[in-house]
């Protein structure tokens, strides 16, 4: 099963994590578990829309850190994408493993 973990922190974070990030993806790519990841650029570039409000320029919905960036990876089940999550260097950020909805 495909998982993936989104990372919400600050820019700073993000930034000072980057080096044990990339020793971070290649554990997860030596496990042979690592599908995809991309790191988002600041989140003074996004743009929200929503279908009660008008569009507005913002990094995020309704979190407390933008959302930095995401690994997706394959894992046997959700203990096992806990497992790496926990693995993931985090500042005060957070990290939200979601299974990906399978087509059938």
């Amino acid at each position: 099963m495909r998982y993936v973990l989104l990372v919400y922190e600050d820019e700073a974070a993000a930034a000072a994590l980057a080096p044990v990030r990339r020793t971070f993806a290649a554990a997860l790519s030596a496990a042979g578990v690592l599908r995809g990841q991309a790191a988002l650029k600041s989140p003074d570039t996004a743009t929200t829309l929503r279908r009660d409000r008008p569009l507005h320029d913002g990094p995020h919905a309704e979190a407390g850190e933008p959302l930095a960036g995401l690994y997706l990876i394959e894992a046997s089940d959700l203990d096992a994408a806990l497992a790496w999550a926990r693995r993931l260097p985090l500042g005060d950020g957070a990290v939200e493993v979601r299974p990906l909805a399978e087509a059938a």
